[in-house]
């Protein structure tokens, strides 16, 4: 299981400088408990999944992508502004993430003038790298750019597709709003490609230094605590609270949003880790409420209120 290895102090700090996390909610009670809370949004496109979570108050927003928006049925870039149209309308006035699907500076922020037209609570989702991998001499730096650009116009951002603290810091420089880590992603990649060498540490596909002076064999992709710290099913959460540590330390207040989560152990995790807001996909979010004991529990009660029937 997860076990952050540093002192919470830094994050507990950050939480008190930081205001009421949920006070974007219309006509949010202060005085409930749980007022403070990590927000959860859904990470769906599909009206039918989001719906009846929103009007159960377990839901304060969603994060959607391409993807999502090709399985709720858009063939056109039409029919997905529809949907993100609809979509901001329902979620109105908690946000909705919309992810850009230009690559260039100037089209991504013309697309992001566009699709922040389709509601006040829009919020693009701007990709934090991977640009010279899709656009042959692209400039590595396009998202971050790019967010700047948003920042300025006063538009919020969700830079998504991070993966190392590295990333999230210079997105938040940039003045994203939130920062999307993929938990999820980091342990996928380390299991694909991890070298089996035994003289080398699990994680090494992310993070290895031959400890010599002129060491050739370098893999830096995150730090040794997020790679090499611990289980490798745990480095996604390991990603979380080093973000969160470092974030606390300068006081810097974009939301650490954390995304691909996969099962609801993983919930908790994020938690203890300190993320800001947890984007669940529906599936994991009907099963919150769900465990063996409970419902042993409640066929005890049943049996025994028996007693008490007419």
């Amino acid at each position: 299981m997860f076990n952050p290895a540093f002192s919470s102090a830094a994050m507990l700090a950050r939480k008190n400088f930081m205001p009421v996390i949920n006070a974007d909610k219309a006509g949010s009670d202060l005085r409930h408990p749980a007022s403070k809370a990590a927000r959860i949004f859904c990470d769906s496109a599909t009206r039918s999944d989001i719906e009846p979570l929103l009007r159960a108050g377990l839901i304060n927003g969603i994060t959607t992508n391409p993807t999502l928006l090709k399985k709720a049925g858009a063939k056109s870039w039409d029919e997905a502004k529809g949907i993100m149209k609809d979509l901001c309308a329902m979620l109105n006035p908690f946000p909705v993430s919309l992810e850009l699907t230009e690559l260039t500076e100037d089209k991504m922020v013309k697309q992001a003038e566009e699709l922040g037209a389709l509601g006040s609570n829009s919020v693009i989702k701007v990709p934090a790298g991977g640009y010279p991998a899709v656009v042959p001499g692209g400039d590595p730096f396009t998202g971050f750019k790019v967010v700047r650009k948003l920042w300025e116009r006063g538009i919020k951002t969700n830079v998504t597709l991070v993966f190392n603290t590295t990333q999230a810091f210079w997105a938040a420089n940039a003045g994203a709003s939130y920062i999307s880590p993929f938990l999820g992603r980091v342990p996928d990649y380390m299991a694909k490609h991890d070298d089996p060498d035994p003289k080398k540490p699990g994680g090494n596909s992310l993070y290895w230094l031959d400890d010599t002076a002129d060491a050739k064999d370098r893999k830096t992709a995150n730090s040794e605590y997020v790679a090499s710290g611990g289980e490798r099913r745990d480095a996604g959460s390991r990603l979380i609270f080093e973000i969160a540590t470092v974030f606390a330390n300068y006081q810097i207040t974009t939301e650490i949003l954390a995304a691909s989560i996969r099962n609801p152990v993983q919930l908790t995790e994020c938690l203890l880790a300190g993320a800001d807001i947890l984007t669940v996909p529906a599936a994991v979010l009907k099963t919150v409420a769900d465990h063996p004991l409970s419902d042993d529990g409640m066929k005890n009660f049943l049996e025994d209120s028996k007693a008490f029937s007419g």
